[in-house]
């Protein structure tokens, strides 16, 4: 297993990532909850791992203040000791798909169902060495992202492209069309009505705790369609076993980003490259799917904003990956977390549209222009959620 890219933007990180990190790390769940929710996908060890990773930084005094100020019975020794018992253990959801031995992406011979085993025929062609360590990302907020321009603000790996552009297109410069427009359609046929010679970003309604969420078993929303018509699904295993030390997580208001990633379709020879953006909602529908507890309902502007630092990330990271000054980017968002996980729709519309329509990366206009266009794109109705989203011209 390597971890030569793991990379931690300490000069970003605040006191809310760290409670976050510390309450994955260290649950206050019981036994059970603990087992089920953090350690099936060695979602614990990875943030212990995180942690750890910390203390081994130079300049790294004002991120231990940080987990000081937020708990005073967290320390490297118990961080050390919390990890090495869980490295000792076998991952349960590997166990439950009785993958025997002890080698890292056991999931890619677990492959028995008909979209799971179409997506490993791409992944087979296209991407059996994986994905390149420049084409991964983790970005652990927008703090982190509004920076990359700066020099030794950056990981010098994994986003020297965003940094170089950035600098030579700044974001105040753009001054795209940024025409926002609802498609319903599966995301899998959206990116290819897109014109060719334009870049695609497509946003993942992803599972914060296991890569692809129900992939495995065949599930079919959003994130598992991805990933039966691209060869996404080795991109997310390499972000478990290349950055999160064979386990994973999505940072609670940060986004994982994959380059080039390639959508494939049966009755088209054409395949069409994308970049994914890896982000999660909070899980409200009180089945406990997510990693992170969310809010409560009745507290809707804790919430409200928790879900906008979110979505600032998704958009910055948007931003910051673009091809040139992105006058030739679509990008493909839609109603993440509205379905399954009971997020209000109203909500999620109205974020997007805030956060569109203002400034943003030291843009000097709405951010939206930042793109050629940006799609909400669903198989549902968008007529009520396109109400929420103010198309301002």
């Amino acid at each position: 297993m390597t971890n030569s890219n793991a990379y931690l933007p300490l000069h970003a990180l605040r006191k809310v990532d760290i409670y976050s990190m510390l309450s994955v790390a260290f649950p206050s769940s019981d036994q059970y909850e603990t087992e089920r929710k953090y350690d099936y996908h060695h979602s614990r060890r990875t943030m212990l791992y995180f942690l750890k990773l910390i203390y081994d930084k130079p300049n790294n005094q004002a991120v231990i203040d940080l987990i000081n100020k937020c708990s005073r019975r967290v320390d490297l020794k118990r961080i050390t000791n919390d990890y090495m018992t869980l490295k000792k253990i076998n991952e349960p959801y590997r166990e439950q798909h009785h993958s025997a031995g002890s080698d890292d992406y056991w999931e890619l011979k677990s492959l028995k169902r008909p979209g799971p085993l179409k997506s490993l025929e791409y992944i087979s062609k296209y991407r059996e060495k994986g994905f390149n360590d420049n084409e991964l990302k983790i970005y652990w907020n927008y703090d982190e992202i509004k920076r990359l321009n700066e020099d030794d603000y950056f990981n010098p790996i994994a986003d020297q492209d965003s940094h170089d552009a950035l600098q030579q297109s700044p974001v105040k410069t753009r001054k795209n069309p940024g025409k926002i427009q609802f498609i319903q359609s599966g995301i899998e046929q959206a990116v290819f009505q897109v014109p060719p010679g334009k870049q695609v970003i497509v946003l993942d309604f992803a599972d914060e705790r296991m890569p692809g969420g129900y992939f495995l078993e065949n599930a079919r929303t959003q994130e598992e369609v991805i990933l039966y018509n691209s060869d996404g699904y080795r991109g997310l295993l390499d972000l478990k076993y290349k950055l999160m030390d064979g386990g994973y997580i999505l940072p609670e208001y940060g986004v994982a980003y994959i380059k080039k990633v390639v959508f494939f379709q049966k009755s088209n020879p054409n395949e069409r490259e994308t970049d994914l953006i890896v982000a999660a909602c909070y899980d409200l529908s009180g089945m406990g799917e997510g990693l992170y507890k969310p809010p409560s309902r009745e507290k809707y502007q804790e919430l409200y904003d928790h879900t906008y630092q979110k979505f600032q990330a998704i958009i910055a990271s948007a931003v910051a990956n673009t091809h040139g000054n992105g006058q030739d980017t679509y990008l493909l968002l839609g109603p993440i977390g509205t379905g399954a996980f009971a997020n209000d729709m109203k909500m999620v519309a109205g974020i997007f549209s805030k956060i569109l329509n203002a400034q943003l990366m030291d843009s000097e206009q709405a951010i939206r222009y930042a793109f050629d266009q940006i799609w909400f794109v669903s198989i549902d109705n968008l007529e009520s959620f396109k109400k929420h989203v103010q198309d301002e011209t």
